[in-house]
């Protein structure tokens, strides 16, 4: 899992350095660029879906059935 989050780490600089040399050119693409843009999103979403799935797997089981914070003892 963490390799796959540092291959879609790298894959998003990447992508982000591909979209700032596009905008620096005297007349950027902007069907390039936006593209990029949406590629770069789609990796983004990617990262915080794994993280947010790794994050409640290393979390102790009565933490993820907390809604809210609050303690299972206290919702009636």
């Amino acid at each position: 899992m963490k390799q796959l989050l540092k291959a879609l780490r790298a894959r998003h600089a990447l992508v982000a350095n591909k979209i700032d040399d596009e905008q620096k050119r005297p007349q950027p693409d902007g069907f390039r660029v936006r593209s990029l843009k949406k590629i770069r999103l789609r990796l983004k979403e990617q990262i915080a879906f794994l993280e947010r799935s790794e994050k409640t797997r290393s979390a102790p089981a009565t933490d993820r059935f907390r809604p809210f914070g609050k303690q299972l003892s206290t919702i009636r």
